[in-house]
């Protein structure tokens, strides 16, 4: 079993898989499955022909990245395409994208159904799932799936994005793209994997109650206009231009679940004000939720990505565990944050994965399972998996 990434900068997207794959191909053969994250600039029907020429067997999952991705040779910012094999003679892996006027739901149930039968494992609970769709309605995607397979199976995942936030995301595997839908990639490996999800965030201890909602839209905390409350204990009035990067360091958590008596806490990024003195978020907040005020350092989210990679190993904390290779999802919000030192990122993730090939894109939105056994989706989060040999 080997994993295998490679990675092209060239601003032609012709050239650049061709660069990609040449570079692939001289450290795997025969890949299962080929995950593909890639710069907005790009149309990615080249990729699609120079993948299943190259490729023919291998089932492929593309997603566009936020202004650059990372891999084990570093941040590559601007434009460029990374790709990501795996070699598993034992293993199977299926790829399907739906893309339709149905909900996000039934898309996802679909996806997850052809994804299974892609790869002929009928009636097989798959080790983990890997979900990349357009933003929004995470939340249900991830109910969807659990209502097909329960509770138990592992969601990793991001929502595709683009540089600005300007609709101009696209995910795609081997039969179709779309602007609009939701992909999944379904992993039965012949090896053990490991899971971790965090924000790296703590709570201020100010909290309130979501009071009015219209779905992402957070009108009101404890009765009042939820822009004010929050303006409130930022301690500071933001203007529209600087409230989306202001906030990347004070989202608002809901209490996912507890570890000896210490909450964890999905986040809920401040996208912008709205006209009704709300809120928009880049999550759906229930009313009676309760909101936590949280708090991060830009310290924190240079180093943090290595810390989740490294606590991904706790998983089999009686074996000794080494790494094949691995994918962190690394929120765009929080990227963005700290651009000017991602290499730096990049250092403390290639040092907790043990130098194993890995790639990370920058998404619009995460998803993973937290240490309780909860598949959640929040923002300004790191999900990653390891792969590893016995």
């Amino acid at each position: 079993m080997d994993i295998a990434t490679s990675f092209s900068s060239s601003h032609d997207a012709s050239t650049a898989i061709a660069e990609a794959i040449s570079r692939l191909k001289l450290q795997i053969i025969n890949p299962k499955l080929i995950l593909v994250y890639f710069s907005e600039s790009y149309e990615v029907a080249p990729f699609q022909e120079a993948l299943h020429s190259a490729f023919p067997e291998a089932q492929i999952l593309g997603c566009s990245s936020c202004q650059g991705v990372m891999t084990d040779e570093g941040y590559h910012g601007g434009a460029g395409v990374a790709l990501w094999a795996i070699s598993d003679y034992y293993g199977a892996y299926g790829s399907a994208i739906v893309a339709t006027s149905q909900s996000k739901y039934e898309m996802a149930r679909q996806a997850l159904l052809k994804a299974i039968a892609n790869c002929q494992r009928f009636g097989e609970m798959p080790s983990m799932i890997l979900l990349h769709a357009s933003p929004g309605e995470e939340e249900d995607i991830i109910r969807g799936i659990e209502d097909e397979l329960g509770t138990s199976v592992p969601i990793i995942g991001g929502s595709a994005a683009d540089n600005f936030i300007q609709g101009n995301w696209m995910i795609f595997n081997q039969e179709q793209q779309s602007r609009n839908g939701v992909g999944i990639c379904v992993f039965y490996p012949s090896c053990k994997i490991s899971f971790s999800f965090h924000s790296g965030y703590a709570s201020t201890g100010s909290s309130a109650v979501a009071t009015r909602v219209n779905g992402r839209e957070l009108l009101e905390l404890d009765g009042r206009p939820a822009v004010e409350v929050y303006q409130e204990w930022l301690g500071e009035a933001l203007i529209e231009q600087q409230f989306n990067f202001a906030s990347s360091l004070n989202p608002l958590g809901r209490i996912a679940g507890q570890i000896h008596d210490l909450p964890y806490f999905k986040l809920a990024h401040p996208l912008r004000i709205t006209e009704q003195g709300g809120i928009e978020l880049f999550a759906t907040i229930t009313p009676g939720e309760t909101l936590y005020f949280m708090e991060g350092t830009e310290e924190r989210l240079i180093t943090r990505a290595g810390r989740v990679v490294g606590s991904a190993f706790e998983l089999y904390s009686n074996s000794q565990l080494h790494p094949i290779g691995g994918i962190t999802i690394y929120c765009a919000g929080c990227m963005l944050r700290v651009q000017h030192r991602m290499a730096e990122v990049a250092e403390y993730v290639n040092k907790a994965m043990q130098n194993a090939p890995f790639v990370s894109p920058f998404t619009l939105g995460e998803q993973g399972q937290f240490a309780g056994g909860e598949n959640a989706h929040g923002n300004l989060m790191i999900s990653a998996v390891l792969f590893h040999k016995d």
